[in-house]
């Protein structure tokens, strides 16, 4: 019957034909008109999703405050300029396996935005994932916490896809916040876990073979590095929120000898200063860059160790927050470990390190700052440390930049901070020399400057000229209103 009064139907008067022949044919007009006008629709659908995978930012971004909002365009635009091209983009798993999200002073309902979030991750099939979720919910700490746990169970479903996570806890209780015991995280490579406070947890994966780098706020990551749930021997990246002390950092050093990045805040009770070390100082060979920051001295540390491969290194001993440190014992100490180490330094920082212009210019002469080419000086008190002294050695005074005649010949990136103090025209001259006069590998590329007066007209001419030959200027006057 159904199939009688179809063929019926279509045949009678020859009307239904005709609008069906009418169907066919503007479909195909619009076809070919689409693809005439816009020749994207031509592409194989193939070579579609490899651009639309090209549109990824670093991370989507979603952030949960009185509403939803994504802040980059893809790949949720994606799906709002065609029906077409959102069914394309949600059946690709590569655009949603990279996700960000963002909390601060949430106000939708939490079953919603898990919702939504679950819904993003399912798309992405059985890749490999990448995960951030930073609070920064401030006013409204419960709801933060509450939507903050909610989410980490959401992520924590998929843990076995794991590839990177970067959890940030800045705005809710961390302490009410709780890790699961993980099941294996086979794919698991870095893994952030940051808190404004010390919390106290185990270490909560039983199987993460391929890990090696790791963010972590608790002191007792560094309580036993005997541990056998922590993989030692395999991690390659370390930043401790957290202070620990020399002895802890010093065991670390001395079990991690994979070791390429260390991160570490040094808070000892008993300083080392105090403390002759008899041990011979700890060797680790592959340690490339080297952060130490600390409100009490880190001579102790630094006389304890021997770093051959250290390329990046960043000091900040705040010496004015306690009487007792010595910017001489921290100066000394640290001259013998470039020496000891026989390093060739690439990068190197100072901040609020109490050294004056004479002892940074024996800094800077050290052999193993030779090979500089970034160098950093920052100083919140404003205490002249970058002065003529400094700068004379940094100027070529003979025309031709010789590796005998200059100081920090390869030096293209400089960024000094509240540390300049020098006479009229002494700081351009040696700025527009080095970008003018030098050969194109070896010129200043970068100069960032924090100063509490104007500079002098004459530098102010040399840096415009110097910035109009193409280098990169920042000048910020802290005297300034």
């Amino acid at each position: 019957m159904l199939n009688y009064t179809s063929s019926w139907s279509l045949s009678s008067s020859g009307y239904y034909d005709a609008r069906l022949r009418r169907q066919q044919l503007y479909r195909k007009h619009a076809t070919r008109h689409k693809e005439r006008h816009f020749p994207f629709h031509r592409l194989p659908l193939e070579i579609i999703a490899e651009i639309f995978v090209l549109c990824l930012p670093d991370f989507g971004v979603i952030e949960i405050t009185e509403c939803f909002e994504s802040r980059e365009p893809a790949p949720l635009l994606l799906c709002k300029v065609s029906s077409s091209w959102r069914s394309l983009a949600l059946s690709i798993p590569r655009l949603w396996n990279e996700l960000s999200i963002e909390i601060a002073n949430p106000k939708v309902d939490i079953d919603l935005a898990t919702a939504m979030v679950d819904g993003w991750i399912a798309r992405s099939g059985e890749l490999p994932l990448s995960l951030r979720l930073h609070c920064y919910g401030w006013k409204e700490k419960e709801k933060a916490t509450a939507m903050v746990q909610a989410h980490l169970n959401t992520f924590f479903r998929y843990a076995s896809r794991w590839e990177s996570v970067d959890i940030s806890l800045s705005g809710c209780y961390c302490s009410a916040v709780s890790l699961p015991k993980f099941d294996p995280t086979p794919l698991l490579r870095k893994f952030s876990y940051s808190t404004l406070y010390s919390v106290s947890i185990p270490f909560p994966f039983t199987s993460c073979p391929l890990l090696s780098s790791i963010t972590w706020p608790f002191s007792c990551f560094v309580t036993s590095n005997r541990d056998p749930v922590i993989p030692w021997h395999q991690l390659t990246h370390i930043d401790l929120k957290h202070a620990m002390t020399t002895h802890q950092t010093l065991d670390i050093l001395r079990t991690c000898q994979t070791l390429v990045e260390f991160n570490v805040e040094i808070d000892d009770h008993l300083s080392l200063d105090r403390v002759r070390s008899r041990r011979k100082p700890v060797e680790n060979r592959s340690l490339r860059s080297f952060q130490i920051s600390g409100t009490q001295t880190c001579s102790g540390l630094l006389q304890s160790l021997t770093l051959p491969a250290l390329t990046d290194f960043s000091l900040d001993t705040d010496y004015h927050s306690l009487d007792y440190i010595s910017p001489r014992s921290v100066h000394t100490q640290l001259l013998r470990l470039f020496t000891r180490s026989k390093c060739k330094l690439e990068k190197l920082r100072l901040e609020n390190c109490g050294f004056d212009d004479a002892r940074t210019l024996k800094c800077l002469k050290h052999d193993s700052c030779s090979s500089l080419t970034g160098l950093q000086i920052w100083n919140e008190y404003d205490q002249p440390m970058f002065t003529d002294i400094v700068i004379r050695a940094l100027t070529d005074n003979d025309g031709l930049p010789e590796d005998n005649n200059v100081l920090l010949p390869h030096l293209s990136c400089l960024s000094l901070e509240m540390c300049v103090s020098a006479s009229p025209g002494v700081l351009g001259l040696m700025i527009i020399k080095r970008c003018l006069w030098w050969n194109e590998d070896d010129q200043l590329k970068s100069l960032s400057l924090i100063v509490t007066n104007d500079l002098d007209d004459i530098d102010g001419a040399f840096l415009k000229i110097a910035k109009e030959s193409g280098l990169d200027v920042e000048i910020i006057n802290m005297g300034r209103d």
